[in-house]
């Protein structure tokens, strides 16, 4: 992975990054000292090693929030870990389904309590076989829940 720590007025020659801050040449080789917030790339390099307790760390000590890290992290495979940021509960139950979290879906279908989400929480029991999920989704057509059965 590539991107962005911090954008400049001028180009710097990094020289060493030390915790939170890069020593660098300016084009006049005048050394210069540069601090910065290492949060996402820290996350990043704590999800790329599956690092899952430096990546809890960080999720719990740092305002590492927002939809490009949402984003990033369904990009890179790792919905279940999205789930820990997300607070809206479309997106929330969406990223559910996604990693196939029946607890978390089924808790914010309740929350939600739309036929289309009622319908998709089916769906995605039947598929994992959770019989007692597909019975709890209210307003789930009997028949096809029978038939799965047979």
């Amino acid at each position: 992975d590539r991107g962005v720590i911090c954008t400049l007025d001028n180009p710097v020659y990094l020289t060493c990054v030390e915790g939170k801050t890069a020593h660098c040449l300016d084009r006049s080789a005048r050394p210069r000292t540069i601090m910065f917030d290492p949060t996402e790339y820290r996350f990043k390099l704590a999800l790329l090693r599956n690092n899952y307790d430096e990546m809890l760390h960080i999720i719990r000590t740092s305002t590492l929030l927002g939809q490009s890290i949402i984003a990033y992290l369904q990009q890179k495979g790792f919905p279940e870990i999205a789930l820990h940021f997300v607070q809206d509960k479309n997106t929330r139950f969406d990223l559910a389904i996604e990693c196939g979290n029946l607890d978390v879906a089924l808790e914010t279908a309740r929350a939600i309590d739309r036929p289309e989400c009622w319908e998709r929480l089916a769906q995605q029991a039947l598929k994992q076989g959770n019989h007692h999920c597909v019975s709890s989704a209210k307003g789930f057509p009997g028949g096809l829940f029978s038939s799965a059965d047979s």
